[in-house]
This record gives C-alpha cells, structure tokens and sequence, in this order.
C-alpha cells in the first residue's frame, strides 16, 4: 500500500474514530450528567416540600411556647384564676384568637389529661369542629401528645382527625420562668389541607400532592417516630415525560399516615439531548471538511515530494549508481531532506568501502573485550567461594580421623583408648558432617555462578549469530541476583536498597542474562566506589520511574550510591571504550559493553554525579512490558 494510500486510510480512520470517540463521549458520559442532574433535582425537589411541611409544623412553635410559659395559663389550669377565660377564651374572642395565630385547634390538659379547655376552628367558614378526643372532655392515658419527660420537651408531629390530617403542637405548661411542676399540658394545631397545601406549593413553586398511605409501614424509615414527622427514604420513580419523587409520613403513633407525590419535568434531560445532537452534527460537518482539507494539503505539501524522493531512493537502491542526484529545488524540510539525501549519498561510496573492513575488526574487539570482563565479574566471586571451599576442607581433621582408624583397627589398642578414639570419631563425624553440609551449600553457589557465567557465553554466542531474542524481564528479581552474586567483600561494604517502585512498574522488555550482567557490572563500580572512599558501610538505592520516550512507556531505573562520585569532566567519557579512572589492567570495558547491551535492547544509560565525594546515579531507560505489543523504539534521545 503506498503512502499516499496510507495517510489517507490513516486521516479517514483518526476522523472516524474521533467522531466514534465524540459520539461515545456525548451518549455515555455527558448525555448521563443531564439524566442524573435531572434526577437529583428530582430527589431535591421531594426533600425540599418536606422541609416546607416540617417548617409549617415549626411556625407553630412559637406560639404555643408562648401560651404554655405563662404564669397565667398554669394558674388557670391549677383552678387559681377564674378569669382567664373570659379574658383570653371566650367564644367570639377563641375565633379570633386561633384567627390570628392562623391556626385550627387550640386545648388545653391539665396532668391527667382532662380537658380544661378545647376548641377546633374552620379558619375559612369560621366555625368551630367537633375534632374527637382532641375536643372532648379527656385524652387517653399515654396519648403521645400528654408524654413529657422534661420540663421543656415538646411533642410535634401529625394526628388523624375527622377534619383531615392535623399538625399538632404540643408543651407542658410552666410558669414565665419555665419552673414545674408541669400543671398540664399545652396543644395547637394547623390542617394540612387543599389550602395549605396550594400555599406550600406557592412558596416552594412546587406542585404536589397529599395522598393516603398503605397501611404497611415501610422499613426504611427516617427521623424519630413519634416525636417528630418521621417519613420514608424518598423514592424515584421515572417516568418517559417526569419524575416521580414519593416518600411517606407517619403519623405520632409511627403508622403510615400520608403519602407525599412531587412530579419533575423532564426538561433538563430533553435540553441535554438537544444539545448533545446539536453537537455531534457540528463535529460531523467540521471533522468531514477538515479532513477533505487536511487530505488536499498533505497530498500537496508532504506525500508528493515525498513521492518523489522515495522513487529517487528507490532507483539508487536498484542500479547501486550512488552518483546520482534529485536535485529537488524546495525551501522547506523535505527540500532540506533532499539536499541532505544528495549530500549522503555523495559520502555514501567512500564510507561504505571502510566500514566493511572497519566494522569485522572493531566488532571482534569489542565483542571479545566485553565478554571477558563480563566472565572476570562473575568468575571474581566464584573464585572467592572456591577458595573459602578450600579453606574450609583443609581445615577438616581427616588426617586425625585416618590415624584413630589406624589404632581402632590395630587389636593392640587398650580398651580405654578404644573408648577414647570411638568418642573422637563421633565428635569429629559430627564436625565432618556439618562441614560437608556447609560445603555442599558453597558448591550450589559456586555453581550457580558457573551457571551465570554459562549464561554469559550463551546470550553472546546467540548475538553473534543474529538479534537478541527479547523477553519480558523483572528488573527487581535481575537486580536481586545480581547483588547475591557479589563477592563478599563488596556485600559487606554497602547496604542495597531496592525501593517497592521497581516492582510496581513492572516488567521490562530486554533479554534476562544481559540485564543482569548490566547491573551485575553497575552494582560491582558502585561497590568499588565506595570502597575506595574508606568511609564505611555505603549505600545503594535503586528506583524506577514509568516515563514516556519518543511516544513509548519506557521504565526509567535509577541505581545511585554514595561513593567518591564521579569528575564533571569525566560523565561524557565514562561509557567509551577503553575508559576508566581506576589503575587497573582490564579495565574501561564493563560500563562500554553494558551502554552497547543496553542500545542493542533499545534504551540507554547515562550517569550523573554532583561531584568527587558526593556518589554517582547511573539512569537506564529501557522499553516497558506494557506495551511489549508495540514496535520496538529506540529511546535513545
């Protein structure tokens, strides 16, 4: 497929995928905010009508605090004040005063709930309302408008009455200093009618209705029974044109008592989707014209001359001519791209005819250079095992055990000797044993690392033959077993800190063997750098950070010390061949071959350093496991 063929499937796709992306973004993400907008509002819609006949109950408050802290009403009720109704109650005079305090019920109980005083009131036809027990000569024993456990305690709430639902007030009577004992008790009360109700919906611009409620409680009630008007957890239900929101009122004895129904236009929902479409179109004619004037000016400014230098390159390729030349007359960076391609293959002939000598040579050289300092860091240890092996085998009484034999079997041996040898051979059997135990363990170690250095020749035996073959690789178990394979010596001079974060970015794409030779080679010149500060125990800390190069996740791992540091002069010099700052024959070769492993797997390593005696940081990049899907790309920045 060609590249102009390409482009323009790509441009076709992005378009596509975008209007797929915007489409999806409007339906699944913005579309929902208006729905559930629209719910909440419906949700708060039902919340505030509660808070409107709650408040309608409160505005009741004040006046029956009034009547019931009164010294006047408590001499009245303990039959000390004859008067008192005639000022305050009289027929014409109650109306007038329920009138005025706006509300419907007015009775007064002394402390066995008989009835002193009572009067229900029709506010719009002005006559008085046979409103059962609340009217009659006394209330039940334990009614919950008598029950006060304190002298300022109040029972507010809704009560049945034949006139329809009551809010109902009520406080014990107290002199004008609230001191008891209570002489009785105190109650008015307001309909929850039509006409309240159309003045609640006025203030709140709220229709709703008021309806009777199951029988059956529900179990999900809210506030406390019979103090207060506990209600239900408001539902939703939605509806294709409006949202119900419902919830249902107790009564003070914690029935089912009212059932509350405000209805939500769906309005906010239908705007949003108007809006929504109005959107898509929009994107719909904008993205179709960008993408037919994207099309025209890539095709004029890019995929033409483009063309044009692909087809030159092509020639050059096929009649291996590289005298010839395009000689394309552009300002711009394909004209530059050209001129430079011209320019290039100019050099191209001279080059090529020493790069194919130059390049057997130096790769034999490096290759072989690598190689051993990497087998000289995985032998150095395994050499220190061995001779501790040594050691510990020389130090084996084998030749005390060989000479109590000798007498154990010689029939001239006394018998108190025997004893003697027999308890010798035991212990030193013993010893023995512990010996071949602790041996053994040196022997798997040693091994191991035989097994490491095996690793080595393979992985650069299978390099010389063709790629890596790359594979997904846990940089914090590598980094483990590179530092346990460290000789002691270098153990014992730094503590290694491998921080949660190289484990929690993941794996890297990369081959298991080089990587660990790598940090196997970072670790030991970390070690060597502390050591040669005399300073004590040092120590190395390893982080990985998750970036983003040249478009690709990549691990960023970060191996830092506190040793003597590194010149300022020094850090562009510190990975070529042949370098290093230590007297020593064999050396500048082991960060070379790690900063050439490391390209080869498509990253890179760099060093930082403040400065001598302040410890170095050795950063690699290389290619994240996450996108191990992707192309390979070159972090080399």
């Amino acid at each position: 497929m060609s590249l102009q063929k390409k482009v323009t499937l790509i441009v076709v796709v992005v378009f596509m995928l975008s209007g797929l992306m915007s489409f999806g973004v409007q339906r699944l993400a913005i579309l929902p905010s208006f729905h559930a907008l629209e719910e909440e509002t419906a949700r708060k819609n039902g919340e505030r009508i509660l808070e409107a006949v709650h408040r309608e109950l409160e505005m009741i408050g004040p006046s029956v605090s009034d009547w019931a802290y009164w010294t006047d009403t408590y001499v009245y009720v303990k039959g000390e004040k004859p008067d008192y109704v005639e000022a305050n109650l009289e027929t014409g005079v109650a109306g007038a005063t329920l009138s005025g305090m706006n509300i419907n019920y007015l009775g007064i109980f002394d402390q066995s709930g008989t009835a002193v005083w009572t009067q229900g009131f029709d506010l719009q036809e002005e006559k008085q309302l046979d409103l059962g027990a609340l009217t009659g000569d006394r209330l039940a024993k334990g009614h919950p408008l008598l029950q006060h456990p304190q002298l300022t305690s109040e029972v507010k709430g809704l009560i049945r009455t034949s006139h329809g639902p009551l809010l109902v007030f009520a406080k014990p009577i107290l002199t004008n200093d609230r001191t008891g004992p209570p002489a009785g008790t105190i109650i008015m009360g307001r309909f929850l009618n039509e006409s309240a109700v159309s003045r609640l919906a006025d203030q709140t611009k709220l229709p709703f209705n008021i309806l009777s409620a199951d029988k059956q409680a529900p179990a999900d009630w809210i506030g406390s029974v019979g103090q207060d008007m506990a209600h239900s957890k408001i539902g939703l239900v939605e509806g294709s044109n409006q949202w119900q929101a419902h919830t249902v009122l107790s009564d003070l004895y914690g029935q089912p008592f009212l059932r509350i129904q405000v209805d939500t236009p769906r309005d906010i929902s239908a705007r949003g989707l108007a809006a929504v479409s109005t959107s898509l179109y929009s994107l719909g004619i904008t993205g179709l014209m960008m993408m037919v004037v994207m099309l025209w000016l890539l095709q004029r400014a890019v995929l033409r001359p483009i063309s044009t230098l692909s087809e030159h390159a092509l020639k050059i390729g096929a009649d291996d001519n590289l005298h010839t030349h395009l000689d394309l007359k552009r300002k711009d960076e394909v004209g530059v791209l050209a001129r430079t391609f011209d320019d290039m293959v100019d050099r191209l002939a001279e080059v090529r005819r020493r790069l194919v000598d130059q390049s057997y040579h130096s790769g034999v050289a490096e290759m072989a250079s690598g190689v051993l300092h990497n087998i000289g860091n995985s032998i150095t240890p395994l050499k220190v095992k061995l001779s501790a092996l040594q050691s510990d085998l020389g130090a084996a009484p084998v030749a005390e055990m060989e000479q109590a034999a000798a007498e154990l079997a010689s029939p001239d041996t006394p018998e108190d000797r025997r004893g003697d040898l027999a308890k010798f051979m035991e212990l030193a059997g013993v010893e023995l044993a512990s010996l071949v135990k602790s041996c053994r363990e040196k022997v798997v170690e040693a091994a191991q690392q035989v097994v490491h250095v095996q690793e080595i020749v393979a992985d650069q035996e299978r390099f010389s033959r063709s790629a890596r073959v790359l594979e997904s690789v846990d940089m914090a178990a590598v980094i483990g077993d590179a530092a346990a394979g460290l000789s002691p010596e270098m153990k014992s001079a730094m503590q290694i800190e491998i921080t949660p974060s190289v484990t929690e970015t993941g794996a890297v794409v990369g081959t298991r063997a080089a990587l660990q030779q790598v940090a196997t080679n970072l670790l030991v010149n970390a070690a060597e750098s502390i050591l040669s500060t005399d300073s004590g125990k040092g120590k190395v800390t390893v982080k990985d950070i998750q970036e983003e190069v040249q478009g690709q996740l990549a691990t960023h791992l970060q191996i830092a010390d506190n040793g003597a540091g590194i010149q300022p002069e020094n850090l562009e010099r510190l990975f070529e061949r042949g370098f290093s700052t230590k007297d020593r024959i064999g050396s500048g070769h082991g960060l070379h071959w790690s900063a050439n492993t490391v390209k080869t797997l498509n990253g890179r390593i760099t060093a930082q350093s403040e400065g001598v005696g302040r410890g170095a940081c050795l950063d690699i990049w290389l290619p994240s496991a996450q996108e191990s899907a992707k192309p390979a790309t070159d972090l080399e920045g």
